[in-house]
């Protein structure tokens, strides 16, 4: 009888074959042999299972429960496969911790997400439940700090830009600091780095990750708006002028593979059934005005105030609100070529009123396995 089991595979079958293996099982796996694990934690099958596992991406919620419980916060995080999936279940993965902080959450990169309070940021695998808390960053009582997080494909790490900054009560400058901490696969520790900017400024808006550039809105010296630009890889700064005036309030989203700026106040999607932005041509430089209006929109989300997210790997626009009071939590999104507008419900939700940060095309990941 010929021996087909699986240690008689070649070992790229054996990669193949556990790229498709859902992250809970996979660590279980681990601890079949000694060669099963080398074969989870290598660099190989990382980028094998990120391949997988970004044709099922996810929509990710991240839940701030620390209206109630004030004396120490807690997230929850909960994530569904993005689109129905006929063959697999939903999907579900769920996780409650004290562990990491609430006060900045950067959107997911490559399966990893970056989250500051405090003076304390953590790098967290939802999908995983591991952390990594970076070390800890000394900063002048009472001074702003805000957190960005990209990702270095040439060098294959990522990279957090933490940025302090103190006033005094004219708001001129007293001090600033530009910092970045570099994480590979190596568990070695590391140490934040100062860097230098050229062009002073005062992050003012959350931050965009695309194509290995981070984007941000900022006040220059002179209190002007721009958006800056960090080349994660360089580590150079560059200035991105503005026609309009924006405000913690604005944020920065993938429109279509542009970057978009948009106010979430005056164009948050309630009644209106339409929102502007303000769309960057990337081949020119320009900022277009741009006008989306959904006719059909109050009876697909029944009445609820929901945000623009950004465009999605399927190419629609992608809409969730920042809370939720007790109910069935879904999304919508929206195709602007069919005009299509369709719901889709997150599974298993627990049924209270919640803050919620909602990210889409979520992927499960090895890192930090």
């Amino acid at each position: 009888m010929v021996n087909t089991s699986f240690e008689t595979f070649p070992r790229h079958m054996q990669m193949e074959i556990l790229s498709r293996v859902p992250l809970k099982f996979l660590m279980k796996f681990m601890c079949v042999s000694k060669k099963w694990a080398s074969i989870i934690r290598g660099e190989e099958f990382r980028e094998d299972y990120l391949f997988q596992s970004m044709k099922r991406p996810r929509v990710l919620l991240v839940i701030d429960h620390k209206e109630y419980l004030p004396i120490k916060p807690e997230a929850f995080f909960h994530s569904v496969y993005q689109e129905d999936q006929p063959l697999l279940l939903s999907g579900k993965q769920r996780m409650r911790t004290f562990e990491t902080p609430l006060v900045q959450v950067f959107q997911p990169i490559r399966g990893l997400i970056c989250q500051q309070g405090y003076g304390k940021i953590v790098i967290c695998n939802p999908g995983l439940k591991k952390f990594r808390s970076l070390p800890q960053i000394k900063v002048h009582k009472g001074a702003p700090m805000r957190t960005f997080f990209g990702y270095d494909e040439e060098k294959d790490v990522f990279k957090v830009l933490c940025i302090t900054w103190l006033r005094n009560g004219k708001r001129s400058e007293v001090s600033k600091e530009y910092l970045v901490y570099t994480m590979g696969s190596d568990e070695e520790s590391s140490s934040w780095r100062l860097i230098t900017c050229e062009h002073d400024h005062a992050p003012v808006t959350e931050g965009l990750f695309k194509g290995g550039v981070l984007y941000y809105g900022a006040k220059s010296n002179n209190g002007k708006s721009v958006v800056m630009s960090f080349n994660v890889n360089s580590e150079d700064f560059s200035v991105i002028e503005l026609e309009v005036e924006i405000s913690p309030y604005w944020r920065l989203v993938n429109y279509k593979g542009d970057i978009a700026l948009m106010n979430n106040i005056e164009d948050s999607l309630y009644h209106s059934r339409e929102f502007e932005m303000w769309v960057r041509n990337e081949v020119t430089g320009n900022w277009d005005r741009t006008s989306i209006k959904i006719s059909h929109w109050n009876g697909t989300v029944d009445g609820k105030t929901f945000y623009f997210k950004g465009t999605i790997g399927t190419k629609e626009l992608a809409f969730a609100p920042d809370y939720w009071f007790g109910e069935q939590h879904f999304v919508s999104y929206y195709d602007t070529e069919t005009k299509n507008l369709r719901r889709f419900d997150i599974e298993g939700m627990v049924d209270q009123d919640d803050f919620v940060r909602t990210f889409f095309d979520h992927v499960d990941s090895t890192w930090l396995i």
